[in-house]
């Protein structure tokens, strides 16, 4: 964070690494319980109003799609948005979008007022709140960036470990109006969540700094100014052109400058609000595309798996159940990483998002190719195996490839890829379903994406492994 001296003693400004990062810890759990821990079971949420507003899968998926561009949309706004309002200022922005169109959905009557509430207000709210709470997290944990981000989604795992049976219940008591404003009372929450998120700057450390890298830093100090003077001495001169040559040259310059100005104008512009640099190094990468394409298909599957079950004759009460042991597995595999956190920081969180992504594609193909009952039920409990590693991991994997101060501009980037792939391939699987009326056909196509990006990341982490070992060693110069 840059080194400061104070009293003749020099030191360098840190993340706390805990400190007030704990209540930002208990702030983050409170904002993403209430925008993901009812995830799960928005497929018992909504069915009753599905079928009032005779939405079927093309229309659903395409809602889905909306809903995944307007959080995209927002997530990547939040680094420009900070510009001009505070961390906590936007939070209670982005909460109070967010409680509108959750709280809106009660009333809903009609496809319009459905896809304003869920997927234009509450989505906003949502990519708001995903994004802050994440850059927040990762600006108060560095060393421990693993173990926090581990321990927030454990107590989340917890919280939604019951969610499907609290929703089988006041489905069964209040109905889906009555579950929908539980539900918006639960998300208010999350203003609360919003009032915790101080400046990360409030609660720097201060480290002392060494000699050693002191002088490192004036060494690299001086290698600078030097290369810049030497620059300068290599500015040509010439005075021996006519008169009116140097005013036409002037004239010249005079315009290519004005338009040097607007270009340059237009270019601050865009970069107030996206990250140029990003877009050439990050945006193509597998920790984008990947990360991106990865998070479509396991939230799509997870929103039509409720409706394929119903299709098979599961009732309300095998369904709670399946998704009750799926998030088991989830909450054990959250506290797994919590233990082995310092051993897994070792083997590197893109090895580990890989390893997740194989379970994933095994466990739905598992899924796939059974028809008995208990059978299927063992690999919809595993599947909260991989469905842990894709979320949890999400933000770490993102934070390990860019810099800290580009965080917020690449999970943008990330949330972008997502809203588009929900809303251009989202629909398109969704009319598959319409068209084959089979949700087997969809799924299929939903891993065929995983197997993509397994391939693709394989091949990268292989090619950066023996990196190395295709560099040529230099020869020794003969006297």
């Amino acid at each position: 964070m840059g080194v400061k001296e104070k009293n003749g003693k020099k030191y360098e400004l840190v993340a706390p690494d805990g400190g007030w990062g704990y209540m930002i810890g208990v702030g983050v759990i409170i904002n993403l319980v209430t925008i993901s821990t009812f995830l799960a079971s928005f497929g018992m949420i909504f069915k009753d109003l599905f079928i009032e507003l005779n939405m079927d899968s093309t229309t659903i998926t395409f809602l889905n799609g909306v809903s995944a561009l307007c959080a995209a949309l927002a997530g990547m706004i939040v680094n420009p948005l900070l510009k001009f309002l505070s961390l906590r200022q936007l939070g209670l922005v982005a909460a109070t979008i967010f409680n509108l169109g959750i709280f809106g959905n009660v009333f809903v009557n009609s496809k319009l007022t459905f896809f304003l509430c869920l997927g234009v207000l509450q989505s906003l709210g949502n990519g708001l709140i995903y994004n802050i709470s994440c850059t927040v997290l990762n600006n108060y944990f560095v060393k421990r960036r693993l173990l926090a981000v581990s321990f927030t989604q454990t107590v989340i795992g917890v919280i939604a470990l019951f969610s499907p049976q609290f929703v089988k219940w006041t489905l069964e008591t209040f109905g889906f109006r009555g579950t929908l404003l539980i539900i918006s009372a639960v998300s208010l929450q999350n203003i609360v969540g919003m009032a915790l998120m101080q400046p990360v700057e409030w609660h720097m450390k201060k480290v002392k700094v060494s000699e050693d890298n002191e002088n490192e830093t004036k060494s690299l100090l001086a290698s600078e100014e030097k290369g810049f003077k030497g620059k300068e001495d290599l500015k040509p001169v010439n005075n021996s052109e006519p008169e009116h040559g140097i005013k036409k040259s002037n004239e010249k310059l005079s315009v290519e400058n004005t338009k040097n100005d607007e270009y340059q104008g237009r270019k601050n512009f865009i970069s107030n609000f996206i990250d140029v640099s990003l877009f050439k190094t990050f945006l193509l990468s597998n920790a984008a595309v990947g990360v991106a394409l990865s998070l479509f298909s396991e939230y799509l599957f997870i929103f039509m798996l409720p409706q394929a079950l119903y299709a098979l004759g599961w009732n309300e009460g095998n369904i709670a159940w399946a998704l009750t042991l799926n998030a088991v597995t989830d909450l054990g595999t959250r506290a797994f990483f919590i233990l082995m956190s310092s051993w897994l920081l070792n083997i590197g969180s893109h090895e580990i998002y890989v390893v997740g992504l194989v379970l994933a594609l095994i466990t739905k193909l598992g899924m796939l190719w059974s028809d008995d009952m208990l059978v299927m039920t063992v690999f919809i409990t595993m599947m909260g195996i991989p469905r842990c590693t894709i979320m949890l991991l999400l933000p770490v994997v993102v934070a390990d490839s860019v810099d800290q101060d580009k965080f917020s501009s690449a999970m943008g980037i990330v949330l972008l890829l997502f809203g588009f792939f929900n809303l251009s391939v989202g629909p398109s699987i969704g009319a598959i379903r319409d068209l084959t009326n089979s949700y087997s056909t969809a799924f299929y196509i939903l891993s065929s994406c995983f197997g993509i990006v397994i391939m693709f990341w394989t091949i990268e982490l292989i090619y950066k492994k023996n990196k190395h070992k295709r560099i040529p060693k230099e020869e020794p110069i003969e006297a």
